[in-house]
Formats: C-alpha cells, structure tokens, sequence
C-alpha cells in the first residue's frame, strides 16, 4: 500500500509519513454566518430560525493521527536516537516559511495518498504526544495529530477531489430497485447466510439443474472491500452498499445482499 506523503508545491520536496493514518476525518463548514448589525446578532421572538448570512467560501479539514517511532524507522539512515528527526519535518509545514508579497505562511503542499487523494491546501495545525523515552529523555515514540485545511479549489472542479472521484468510480442509484445479490458469510457465527443456493434446492424438480441467475462466491462482512469489489468492481463503494440495504452496523450483518444498480455516471 502507499503511503501518505505531504508534497510542497513550489520546492518538489516530499515529507513522508511513516505509517499510514487509521483514520483520516474530513469535514466541511460552509460560507454561512449569523446576521448581525452594530448591535450584535439579529434575532427575533417570533422567528423560528436565526436569520443568515451566505458569505460564500467555506473551509474544508482534513484531521489525521500518525504514528512515528524509532525502532521502524527506514533502514540504511543511520541510527535513529530521537523520533524527532523524522516528526521535524511535518513540524516544519505548519510554520511560516515562505514569503509572499512580503507576508510569511506556510509553504502551499499536497495532500497525497495513491491515486485516492490529492488535495492542495496548507497544514494549520501540528500536536505531539510523546509516550516512550529513552534513558537520557529523549523520546522514541511520537503520536501527532495534524489538521490540513484545503485552498485554492472546489472539490467538484477539475483537479478536485470530487471531481476526481467522478472519473474514476460509477454513481450509484439508491433510490433504483436492486438487480442482483451479493452472498456474504454470517455475523462470525460460521454459518453462511446469503450465497449460492445448496445444490438440492437448485436442482428442478425432474432432477436437471432449474436455471438461475449466477451468484458471487459469499464474502466475510469484515471484508468490506471485497463485497463493494463482487459488487461493482471497486472495493471503494462498500459503504452505498450497505447504505442501500439499511445496514447500520457494518461489522455484524448477513446476506444476502441486494446490490443497486449503477447510475448514469458510468464510465
């Protein structure tokens, strides 16, 4: 799998991260602010809502925990005796570095994780919690929270995320009647739920196999990927899978599974 990196814009140069994040959160305000006059915020007791004002813009975050320690720093690098020598580097992308029209902030980079994600924007925020030391203090063990604010693009125009993501992956309809079954296992039980039909029931009644629509090979709920893979092809989709089927709980369910059917985005 690759690995996130931070690309800087305007020197080329990469800051890699050591692992990949568990989790990455992304969240969205938009331009939208209470309306005020000098008096401070209209209101009114007969509104059942604060009135608003649309101020265009907004602001999209990224939040990121990564995990840097010494004892699985690259090898060939010399010896590594402070997890600091690889956090720096990030630490350097939150300060005011670079100097446009004679006003310093921080260096313009990517956010770059295989061919998923590709956002420009600036990193905000930096935090570090350090919870293993060696004998002279130094720390070995590096938890770092990272807050990276996106600029210069809308995700639905070219070069956006959204965008991108259109290209590449089908819409899916949720609203459009199911087309097909994807087997899966049962909730760990060991039993499986879904699937292929067993072969007495798909015999006819003569004894000749009854026609029938094939079925994938059943997959384990935990393998989410795999189902959005058997289903459309991609293992990016799972979640309008479940979505589809009123799934709430993606770690305990059973088959089978109705599959929607794609869009007209389709390429």
């Amino acid at each position: 799998m690759e690995r996130v990196a931070f690309l800087d814009e305007e020197t080329g140069q990469t800051v890699g991260c050591l692992l990949n994040p568990e989790t990455v959160v992304m969240t969205r305000s938009a331009g939208v602010e209470p309306r005020r006059s000098a008096g401070g915020r209209l209101t009114g007791a007969g509104l059942a809502d604060d009135p608003l004002l649309f101020t265009g813009g907004g602001r999209t975050e990224l939040h990121l925990d990564l995990l840097f320690d010494v004892d699985l720093a690259p090898q060939g690098q010399g010896p590594v005796t402070d997890v600091r020598q690889m956090t720096r580097p990030v630490w350097r992308l939150a300060e005011n570095s670079v100097e446009v029209k004679r006003q310093r902030r921080p260096p313009a980079v990517r956010f770059v994780w295989g061919r998923a994600w590709n956002v420009p924007g600036v990193v905000t925020e930096v935090a570090e919690r350090f919870d293993r030391f060696a004998p002279d203090g130094s720390p070995l063990r590096s938890w770092m929270r990272l807050v990276f604010v996106r600029v210069g693009q809308s995700a639905d125009e070219e070069g956006g995320e959204a965008y991108d993501l259109a290209q590449r992956l089908p819409v899916v309809d949720l609203t459009a009647p199911p087309v097909g079954a994807l087997g899966v296992l049962g909730d760990g039980s060991g039993t499986q739920a879904g699937g292929a039909p067993p072969a007495a029931e798909a015999a006819g009644a003569d004894g000749g196999a009854a026609p029938a629509a094939p079925v994938p090979s059943p997959v384990p709920p935990a393998e989410l990927g795999l189902l959005s893979e058997a289903a459309f092809g991609t293992p990016l989709l799972w979640k309008a899978l479940l979505e589809y089927n009123g799934i709430d709980d993606p770690a305990h369910f059973s088959g089978p599974l109705a599959v929607p059917p794609l869009g007209e985005g389709v390429r």
